[in-house]
């Protein structure tokens, strides 16, 4: 019988799939008065301006000093590739600056997705992008794609962490293996390398260039009984690393 071998990669990081930025409560504020709007069409500018790691958008616009003067507004969000609307409302009359509030916008996957933001106010139009990108998790968990432990024990762990099962004589035959890194239970943020040489097993992580990932701690622990193991907390785990 191959002696086979379970190991489980537990990495503590500062997962992100773009470079930070601020937020304003977790939204990006959009001033439609500070923005050049002859300059919505620049790839720089609206890269500058108009690109952020937010959960979500929130529009302002002076509209007047008086209530007299009170305008209707409306604003509606649609994602650009699919033409899909996340978000129409009809505010009524406003006046003095119009804050939208928070909009938080839908999970789409992983990648920047472009959003056109319409704001009308009476009849004029302010038709603006936003380019939404991932926003930066902290102190996130990421391991190796494999088996959730939960799976073999419930009570060991309500949560998602996997490990992953290896073959060693198939790793000296083969030189090694890939295993995606998972974190969040969601994205895939990088790889790690696996090598046995005699009675050395290698693990090397390589991470994706777009997730700027920044390692707090790493951990490797090799089980040959996953029933051995009493939690997964890896500074309790007590197992060869």
């Amino acid at each position: 019988m191959r002696k086979m071998i379970r190991a489980l990669l537990r990495v503590l990081v500062c997962l992100a799939l773009i470079g930070s930025t601020a937020l304003a409560e977790d939204c990006f504020v959009i001033d439609v008065d500070a923005l050049d709007l002859s300059r919505l069409n620049s790839n720089d500018y609206v890269a500058e301006h108009l690109t952020a790691p937010a959960e979500g958008v929130r529009v302002r616009k002076y509209i007047s000093d008086s209530n007299e003067l009170a305008a209707q507004v409306r604003l509606t969000i649609t994602q650009a590739e699919t033409g899909t609307l996340v978000f129409d409302k009809y505010y009524g009359y406003v006046s003095g600056t119009f804050d939208s509030g928070a909009v938080y916008l839908p999970y789409v996957d992983n990648n920047t997705i472009p959003y056109l933001i319409t704001l009308n106010v009476e009849s004029w139009t302010y038709a603006m992008p936003f380019m939404r990108r991932q926003p930066r998790l902290e102190y996130n968990s990421a391991c190796t794609y494999g088996v959730r432990l939960r799976d073999y024990d419930p009570v060991l762990t309500g949560n998602w962490v996997m490990g992953t099962m290896l073959d060693l004589d198939e790793l000296r035959r083969t030189g090694g293996a890939t295993i995606p890194l998972c974190a969040s239970n969601l994205y895939t943020a990088g790889r790690a390398m696996v090598s046995v040489a005699g009675d050395a097993l290698t693990v090397r992580l390589e991470w994706n260039a777009d997730a700027n990932v920044e390692v707090h701690a790493v951990s490797v622990f090799l089980t040959g009984d996953v029933s051995a193991l009493t939690t997964d907390n890896p500074a309790a785990i007590g197992l060869p690393a």
